[in-house]
């Protein structure tokens, strides 16, 4: 049976100790791959993957590079296995892998991007102290009213990532995301707590993060995709690369609407979601938000039977949203 296949790629927070262990497991390939981004970023990758602790990992400047280079070693081993997407999205970083995947972005240039804004967001969450949670239970609007309520004169808290009804992610000043985080115990929440990071992602606070990007990212050579991509900052289904570059300069900025992707990949008759990358966070939120279709991790569709299987593109060119919505995905939206 024919399962459109979605490859989706995790952001920064799925990286793990030890996560190079793993990696080895893709092949001589992945080690190739890691002596690449060495080259190009000049961190030592290797080493970072195999000895660096939970602390060190959490800093973007490491983080994105080396979850980068898991979730690219993982699409290669996918696509030696004969296994190739018929779309992708990526949650915030893995916006990046995407863009590598669906054949905007060179390898190298991609890798060069997200160094750079691994370190614009580091140097960004130095200068400004912030922090951000996750409410689990209540919905998203009700955690958008409480961000509201909880701003004064000496801070403000923000929705920095809209993951599913059931999951939002707040990010501000300290003082105001525990106010958040303790109103919304208040109002039932199944949990509410801060999260182990260093910054306040996907806020005001990372105002400073974009302007370390956008020269780079405005001499990079961005290519039409080959497949769909969705991107988590809207959304939606993107169709110009050019006003797409622009999504990408405010990126950091914006809140990632991982909900919306998902239900926008479903539109594109996707019924399979392979998480390309370390972890199994996406996974989890797809379940939840998509139980009519199947969930994989990278090592689980490497060994699923039959394999995920996916819509060529059409030779004349970029297949259309139009393309790849089935009639049973019409009669379901």
């Amino acid at each position: 049976m024919n399962r459109p296949t979605a490859f989706v790629f995790p952001g920064q927070g799925s990286q793990f100790p030890g996560m190079g262990r793993e990696l080895a497991r893709f092949g001589p390939a992945a080690r190739d791959l890691v002596d690449r981004a060495e080259d190009v970023t000049g961190l030592p990758v290797g080493a970072l993957m195999t000895e660096a602790d939970a602390d060190t990992l959490a800093d973007p400047e490491y983080a994105q590079v080396l979850v980068f280079v898991w979730s690219l070693a993982a699409l290669h081993r996918l696509r030696d296995k004969g296994l190739a997407p018929s779309a992708v999205a990526g949650h915030s970083l893995g916006e990046y892998t995407a863009l590598t995947a669906c054949g905007s972005l060179d390898p190298d240039t991609a890798l060069s991007l997200v160094s750079c804004r691994g370190r614009a967001m580091s140097t960004a969450a130095r200068q400004t102290a912030g922090t951000m949670a996750a409410i689990v239970g209540l919905a998203p609007e009700s955690v958008r009213r409480l961000c509201q309520e909880a701003c004064d004169d000496t801070g403000f808290a923000v929705v920095a990532n809209l993951n599913s009804p059931r999951q939002t992610v707040v990010s501000g000043t300290v003082a105001a995301v525990q106010r958040v985080v303790d109103a919304a115990r208040d109002a039932g929440a199944l949990r509410a707590r801060r999260l182990p990071v260093g910054g306040a992602y996907h806020s005001p606070l990372m105002a400073g993060a974009p302007l370390g990007l956008m020269g780079k990212l405005a001499e990079a050579r961005l290519a039409p995709p080959r497949i769909p991509l969705v991107s988590s900052a809207t959304g939606h289904l993107v169709s110009d690369i050019e006003e797409y570059r622009e999504v990408l300069f405010a990126q950091i900025l914006r809140p990632v609407r991982w909900q919306e992707t998902v239900h926008t990949l479903l539109g594109l008759g996707v019924r399979t979601f392979v998480e390309a990358g370390p972890g199994r966070v996406l996974s989890g939120l797809g379940r939840e938000m998509a139980r009519e279709a199947r969930h994989l991790s990278v090592h689980e569709a490497l060994g699923a039977t039959p394999p995920p299987t996916a819509v060529p593109a059409s030779p004349a060119g970029p297949p259309t949203a139009q393309d790849h919505v089935t009639s049973k995905a019409r009669k379901s939206t």
